[in-house]
């Protein structure tokens, strides 16, 4: 009885908090493992949207990761003087708002056709 409580509870844990980790994974990916490159980035933000529609995750996930680099980017323009590494924070986080408009569309969208059945 106690370990199903606790392993509901984790999963569900689990679960709440996969929009967040894939976000990060993306961002994570891009910089470390596809080191900027721009068709393996593009692809590793670009697959958030069918992921965020299919499971019906918040579009503003994304937008608001984008948000944050985006102050990092400057931070690290004004502050540390390091420009290159501004640049690439900038350009993942216009791929988080590509990501975010096309998701907060696509759940737009689906209210209006909900709306009007």
């Amino acid at each position: 009885m106690f370990y199903n409580q606790i392993r509901q509870s984790l999963k569900h844990e689990i679960l709440t908090q996969l929009p967040y980790l894939l976000v990060m994974t993306s961002i994570l990916l891009s910089h470390f493992v596809f080191k900027g490159e721009d068709l393996k980035t593009f692809i590793s933000f670009i697959i958030l949207v069918p992921i965020f529609a299919y499971f019906k995750w918040d579009g503003r996930i994304p937008v608001g990761y984008a948000l944050i680099l985006l102050v990092l980017a400057a931070i690290f323009l004004s502050f540390m003087k390091n420009e290159a590494f501004a640049n690439q924070l900038a350009i993942y986080a216009y791929w988080l708002l590509v990501v975010g408009v096309a998701t907060l569309t696509i759940e737009y969208f689906r209210e209006e056709r909900t709306k009007n059945n």
